[in-house]
């Protein structure tokens, strides 16, 4: 499957320029809607990892409050798929802070840079398990980074996940991104995009041995005027989580709807 979605990529890449009119679907985005201006955003995600399977519906909230601040919150709610012992619960919840702290506008282009801070609360169970529950408050510190224009679009995140309770979920965190779109710009919007999205966690070595996940995301956009509605799927490149197993994923689908409010 990995093989396939990566050749579909690479077609949909090579076929046309590299543009997009909508936010990243996995990633985090450093451009501000402007202030007073925010999204509600609903998430279905199908989680398959190889220890606990379950299902999440997720509520994601983000408003400015100036032209380069916004604060955005994050509640998911667990759906047990197979698991008798995982109760229907709320899952791990989190609010972040965003401030943009670099801007460059040329003719036809944009490049930002913002500063990002988030919390992650034990609300959920204990699993060690992200969205389920990771049994531990975490903190979240990086750096997100785009550069689009008419030609060309690329949005970029890194950064340290840190646990207050135990060292071993300590990690590094990056991500990339970018889009194709399938119809031309235009405004109103009336954009169709496929998304490359690509992740990779790096945890600090746990009783001597390493830690690390690589991910690709390819996904697909349909955005019109103030609504954006999205699915992609996630599926391993490599991964080597020897006393972390809980975090080996097999297949993370997602399914969402956002508007600006």
């Amino acid at each position: 499957m990995f093989k396939s979605l990566c050749l579909l990529g690479l077609f949909l890449l090579f076929a046309s320029r590299i543009w997009g009119q909508g936010p990243p679907i996995l990633l985090d985005k450093p451009i501000m809607l402007g202030v007073n201006k925010g999204t509600i955003r609903p998430i279905f995600k199908i989680i398959d990892n190889a220890e606990t399977d379950f299902n999440a519906f997720i509520i994601d909230a983000d408003f400015n409050f100036s032209n380069n601040f916004a604060l955005a919150v994050e509640v998911p709610f667990i759906t047990p798929k197979d698991n008798l012992e995982l109760n229907q619960n709320l899952g791990d919840m989190s609010v972040a802070a965003k401030y943009q702290f670099y801007r460059k506008d040329g003719r036809g282009k944009t490049t930002r840079v913002a500063g990002k801070v988030k919390s992650m609360f034990r609300t959920g169970q204990y699993y060690n398990t992200p969205i389920l529950g990771m049994g531990h408050n975490m903190t979240y510190l990086g750096f997100l980074a785009a550069h689009e224009s008419l030609r060309f679009g690329l949005q970029a995140e890194a950064g340290f996940l840190g646990s207050w309770g135990t060292g071993h979920f300590n990690q590094w965190v990056y991500k990339l991104g970018f889009a194709i779109p399938l119809l031309k710009p235009t405004y109103p919007v009336n954009q169709i995009n496929f998304y490359n999205e690509f992740e990779g966690n790096n945890f600090l070595d746990h009783v001597g041995k390493a830690q690390y996940g690589y991910y690709y995301a390819p996904g697909i956009q349909y955005a019109i005027r103030q609504f954006t509605f999205e699915a992609s799927v996630q599926v391993p490149i490599k991964q080597a989580f020897h006393d972390l197993y809980q975090f080996e994923r097999r297949r993370w689908t997602l399914f969402s709807m956002r508007f600006i409010i």
